[in-house]
């Protein structure tokens, strides 16, 4: 047999011009092909038995194969092995023959795999051409090599991809944490704010029924001090921390607020001792006025408190007029303050059919009498006397049997009303009703 040698060192037969080697190919014998012809075929093999391995489950393979999967050139030694491996499982070659194409491997290699119908003698036919067509074969490698870097290309992007959403995902991790701590911390300061409140509210309490107690003392020696007037004892109460609870009683509810604010006026009138000429209603001997006790439910200081006060059967209503005018209309001059309270006065007294009477500072002032009222009594102070002593001469002139309704926001009246027994309604309840 001759033979030459080409410059990728691979022996091949010459073939004659019969188109058969020297010693002929019959067709139930694989021709002598070289094991470097078949590289391509046998690298084949190894490096898809090595993708099979990993699969799960393993894909079945030659085992003397195990040993080559590492390799990424199989070296010339180890081709007659791999060769005989691949020969030697049948199924497996015809695995591989069935995916094997001329864009990945030689002609050689995929008849040899495949061996389709007159495979033998067309590897004859087509080793010269191996041989001669180098170029070939380096251009089918150098494809193989562009694809193997597209993959790598798309394999890192995928790589910088999954990065990035991974660090996306850190930091959406970081940021959910730290709002999570912010709202922990804030959550904390509202309890602490919350149990300091109820503490303050508790304190609170204490301190309204201390003072409860001490202004039921305080009563019930006034009363003494009126039925003993040579002699008032002093009260037990501690008048300044009183009135400096009565000043700061903005923050709590008006009915405590009033109700501090009566008792306070009782307590320093207990304390001064209470002159005949200046509460007649409560002098030895004269009936003392009762306030009408409120139902069951209503609160002191309350819309509704007002209203049962001031539509109680018989009473009679003296209202504060400036005190109420300049509230409910600070925008209008004096006339006409004065024409909204009294038309105010006058629709309340006909829907209630109240016996109610409006007092003025000043009989000399221009209008004042200028209009008749049909259901409201009108009275102006005269000349050197103020309303407010026109009030407390009403409700002291009124007969003890007659509930009296004063409606006033200063605080002296409400004092000194109150200890004649008279109920009071605020200023402010008393808008509300009326609009």
């Amino acid at each position: 047999m001759f033979g030459v040698k080409n410059e990728c060192s691979i022996v091949v037969p010459v073939r004659r011009k019969t188109g058969r080697y020297s010693g002929g190919v019959s067709a139930d014998t694989a021709p002598d092909v070289p094991d470097e012809a078949l590289r391509l075929a046998l690298e084949f093999a190894v490096s898809v038995a090595a993708v099979w391995a990993k699969m799960r489950p393993p894909q079945p393979f030659p085992t003397d194969l195990k040993r080559f999967l590492k390799f990424q050139k199989l070296p010339a030694k180890a081709l007659t092995q791999v060769r005989a491996a691949v020969e030697g499982d049948d199924a497996f070659r015809r695995r591989l023959g069935a995916v094997a194409t001329t864009e990945l491997l030689d002609e050689i290699s995929v008849l040899w795999l495949a061996r389709p119908d007159g495979w033998q003698q067309a590897i004859v036919d087509a080793l010269p051409e191996q041989v001669v067509d180098g170029q070939a074969a380096l251009r089918r490698e150098e494809r193989r090599r562009i694809a193997a870097q597209e993959a790598l290309i798309r394999v890192q992007a995928e790589l910088s991809a999954a990065r990035k959403d991974l660090e996306h995902e850190r930091a959406t991790t970081v940021r959910v944490s730290a709002e999570s701590d912010r709202l922990r911390a804030d959550l904390e300061e509202l309890r602490h704010r919350l149990r300091e409140s109820q503490r303050g509210q508790h304190e609170t309490a204490q301190s309204l029924a201390k003072a409860e107690a001490e202004l039921l003392t305080a009563r019930r020696e006034a009363t003494d001090a009126v039925d003993v007037p040579a002699d008032p004892p002093a009260p037990v109460v501690n008048i300044a921390a009183l009135r400096k609870l009565v000043d700061g009683a903005a923050s709590a509810s008006a009915d405590v607020a009033r109700m501090l604010a009566d008792a306070l006026a009782e307590i320093e009138q207990a304390d001064a001792g209470i002159a005949p000429d200046v509460a007649p209603a409560t002098r030895p001997g004269r009936p003392r006025r009762k306030a009408p006790r409120l139902p069951g439910g209503v609160l002191a200081g309350t819309i509704e408190a007002a209203e049962f006060v001031l539509r109680a059967k018989g009473s009679s209503t003296l209202i504060d007029g400036y005190n109420v005018a300049k509230l409910g209309w600070p925008a209008l001059d004096l006339e006409g303050q004065r024409k909204q309270c009294l038309a105010a006065a006058e629709n309340l007294a006909k829907r209630w059919n109240l016996n109610a009477t409006v007092v003025f500072d000043g009989a000399g002032i221009e209008g004042a009498h200028a209009a008749a009222r049909r259901r409201v009594r009108v009275v102006y102070s005269p000349p050197g006397v103020s309303a407010d002593d026109v009030l407390r001469a009403e409700v002291a002139a009124t007969d003890a049997d007659t509930p009296v309704v004063v409606v006033t926001n200063d605080r002296a009246i409400i004092a000194d009303v109150a200890a004649a027994g008279a109920s009071t309604v605020s200023s402010h309840d008393f808008l509300a009703l009326v609009h």
